[in-house]
This record gives C-alpha cells, structure tokens and sequence, in this order.
C-alpha cells in the first residue's frame, strides 16, 4: 500500500471517528432536550387536571363519586387521562393496565414506559398524582406519548448521517487529491534515486518547494553530489591505479630485459674477460635499479596505509644539516656546492618522514644542476625552501612532477637510476603532514621547491610571526 493511500485511510477513520463521536453528544444532548420537554409539557398537563378535579370538587363542596368523576373525565374529553380509586379504575380510555401504572408508578415524577403492541413498542411517558384535597385515595394519570419525539430524533439522526456522508467523503476524496499532489515529488525523488542507481549519477530532484519535501530533495540531491564525486574519485583512482601498474610493469620490463639478455650471453657466448666483466657489471647494475626500485614502490604503500602520525617539534636547523649530511657526499662527487642559507623557526611532524621528503627534493636539485653549480636549502616561518640553478622544467611539466614514473627527461633520469617516484613519496609525505608544496621553474635557469606548512604543523610562534 502506498504511503498516501495509508495517510488518506487512517486521516478519513480519524475524521469519520471524530464525527461519529460529536454526532452521538450532540444526539445525545438533543434528545435530553426533547425528553425534559417533554416531561415538562407531562407535568403541565397534570397539574392542570389536578386543578381542575379540585376546582369541581370544591364546587360540590365534596368529594366525587365514581360516576361523578366518569361524567367529569368525559366531559373534559382527555382520552390520555387515568383516574384510580384505590385498586379500582375509574376511568381509562387507553390500553394501559392497572399493572402497567403500577411499573410506572413514580409520584410526581414522569416515568418512561414502552408498551408493546401489535408486535412494535410505543414509547409512553406517564406521570401521577394524588388531589390533597380528596380523601378516598383517588390518584389521577397522565399519559404521553412519546412518538413524536422518538420521530424528531429519527430525523436528527437521519440528517446527521446525511450531513457525515455529505461531508466526510468530499473530504476524504479531496484530501486523497492533495496527498498524492504533495506525494507526487517523493515518487519523482524514488525515480532519480533508481536512475542514480543504474549509473545515470547526473540525475537530480526538483527543489521547488521550500517545506519537508523540498528540503529532502535539497539533501538527496547533496548526498548525490556527493557520490558522484566520490565515484569519479574512485574512477579516476582505478585510472590512476591502472596507470601506475602499466608504468611499473614498463620499468621493471628495462632492467629485467638487460639482466636476462646479459645472463643468456653469459651461458651461452664466450667471452673475453673484460667483455664478461662489463656484462656483470650490466647485471649488477640493473639488479640494483630493481633494488631501488622496489624499495620505493614499498615506501609508496606504506605511507598509503599511514592514517597518522606521531608528530614532534623539530627544529628546521636540525632537519636541513641532516638531510645536507645525507646529500652533500653525492653532490662533492659531481662538483656541486650544497650551502644553507637562513634557518630559523621549527615545524610539527615526523623527522624521517620529512628527512626523506627533503633528501628526494635535494638529489633532484643535484641532479638536475651541472657541475659549479651550487643548491641552496633555507628554512624561515614555517616554509622550506629547495633552490637549485639547473636546467629547469618546462611550464607544461610541472603539473605532472607529482604523479608516480613520471619523468621530464626519461633518457637522463634512467641513466641516473631513477624511477619517478621520488616527488610522489615527497607528496604523500606532505599530504600526512597537511603541508603543500609549491613548484617554480624557468628553463635555462633553475627551480624552486617551497613546502609551506600550516600552522597547525608549525610553532606558536612560527605562526604569529
């Protein structure tokens, strides 16, 4: 069952209910009505005939006898008048019994009583009375009928119903009508919401209206935004992932090719001493690029899996010595100058982390610099600074530095035992420690790498600085 047709049902049983249940006091509060009425009218009937007994009376100047009080009760032509002496009727022109008005017996009082009669029952209302004057226990009856009143409340009730009928099923029939009107946006929701399901993530919800349903659809369409982007992220990370293992395959196919054909040569050629010597020499090469290699795409997923940190004040002095003491012996080997300029303040992370982000930023300096040249590391409110004066990077290169295998000159770096993954550790080293890195280049010229920590990561007094 639908949601509107429940509301309608249970909103139509409480309208009809509540009805039902005003109809019966106010049928109820009407017929007291009517019946003390009609006791009144009774009441009035009765002392008039008592007045009138006890005005005869006193103009007899004695009591009545029977056929005294026969000729009195005829001649006043009230067929609905009883008068009793004693056990003996005197008069009755109805078919009430002397039993009957003994059931029925309540002194000045009226009494209802239903006589039963040609198999349907006549409503009666009798009321008695006993002339203070008369002295034979005479006791006098007034019978009314009650018809006209059952009839008036057989119409009320009538009305009643018709009224109910009258209203209630417009009501409910309307009230179905703009249910399913106020509805109708929750099924076009349910249609978007089994459309978002079978792909089509661009659908969207009217946001017409600014009550409950409208404000739903605001949610479901946020709650869609965000699982499309959240697929597209995914999308694009299965790209990536699929990306990455294609390059990964790439660069193990290079030295396994070398170490196999080199091998193979070695088992199946003859050679001379220095040409052996220079084969194993390939392998041993090659075998050590895999080494590299491997060491780093499981620095990769490790830090993929780091969720958190164990963070400490480290004094950026302290983290640039380190990582010059590191990089200084390789940069001597190729006649590069490693200087520290400026070096104050001190950031929040973990030192090996950022030791190694900062080692992978500073060989890629030397790297790129020639021979004469000098790099320069410096450290001030929370930014370190990596400055070489290379060959520098093209403007269209630059957004790709970061993602994995990813190589401005491929021939150059291969022959220098890289594999591009080092600007993609030193990005999630970053990513961990909520700090960015800025990359500014000119060909010909140099490159500057800054990494700008926040202030969550840096000192109090680094940030007021």
């Amino acid at each position: 069952m639908k949601l509107r047709t429940k509301i309608t049902a249970i909103t139509a049983f409480a309208i009809l209910l509540a009805a039902a249940v005003s109809d019966g006091v106010i049928w109820g509060l009407c017929r007291r009505a009517l019946m003390r009425e009609a006791e009144q009218t009774a009441l009035r009937q009765t002392a008039v005939l008592q007045a009138d007994l006890e005005r005869q009376q006193a103009q007899n100047g004695r009591d009545l006898n029977d056929s005294e009080l026969l000729y009195f009760f005829k001649h006043r032509g009230d067929d609905y008048a009883i008068c009793m002496r004693g056990s003996k009727m005197v008069y009755n022109q109805t078919v009430l019994t002397a039993a009957d008005l003994d059931a029925a017996n309540t002194v000045m009082k009226p009494a209802a009583v239903s006589l039963q009669s040609g198999g349907r029952k006549h409503p009666l209302l009798i009321t008695m009375t006993q002339p203070q004057s008369d002295r034979t226990l005479l006791t006098l009856y007034q019978v009314t009928d009650l018809a006209p009143v059952s009839r008036r409340l057989r119409l009320l009730t009538l009305g009643m119903l018709g009224v109910l009928l009258g209203v209630g099923i417009p009501a409910v029939i309307l009230l179905y009508l703009l249910l399913r009107r106020t509805m109708k946006p929750l099924g076009i929701l349910s249609e978007r919401a089994k459309q978002i399901a079978a792909g089509a993530y661009d659908q969207r919800a009217e946001t017409g209206s600014r009550d409950e349903v409208g404000l739903l659809a605001e949610d479901f369409n946020k709650m869609a935004d965000a699982v499309q982007e959240k697929i597209a992220a995914l999308t694009d990370s299965e790209a990536r992932k699929t990306m990455f293992m294609a390059d990964f395959s790439h660069e193990l196919k290079t030295p396994l090719t070398a170490i196999s054909g080199y091998a193979q040569t070695l088992r199946t050629v003859k050679l001379s001493e220095d040409d052996r010597e220079e084969a194993l020499g390939y392998i041993y090469s090659e075998s050590k690029r895999l080494d590299r290699l491997a060491k780093k795409m499981m620095r990769l997923m490790q830090l993929d899996r780091t969720e958190s940190l164990q963070t400490e004040e480290i004094d950026c002095e302290k983290l640039l010595n380190a990582a010059a003491a590191t990089c200084n012996p390789n940069a001597q080997r190729q006649g590069i100058s490693l200087q520290i300029e400026s070096c104050s303040g001190t950031v929040h992370g973990d030192f090996d982390l950022l030791h190694d982000a900062l080692c992978n930023l500073t060989e890629n300096a030397i790297k790129a610099s020639s021979a004469g040249q000098t790099v320069t590391l410096r450290a001030e409110h929370g930014c370190i600074t990596v400055k070489d004066c290379g060959c520098g990077i093209p403007q269209d290169e630059i957004k790709n530095l970061t993602e994995p295998f990813y190589m401005v000159d491929k021939s150059r770096s291969r022959s220098e035992g890289g594999a591009g993954l080092g600007l993609s550790i030193v990005k999630m080293i970053l990513q961990l420690h909520g700090a960015e890195m800025a990359i500014e280049s000119t060909v010909g010229k140099g490159t500057i790498i800054t990494l700008q920590f926040s202030c969550q990561t840096q000192s109090n007094a680094d940030c007021s600085s």
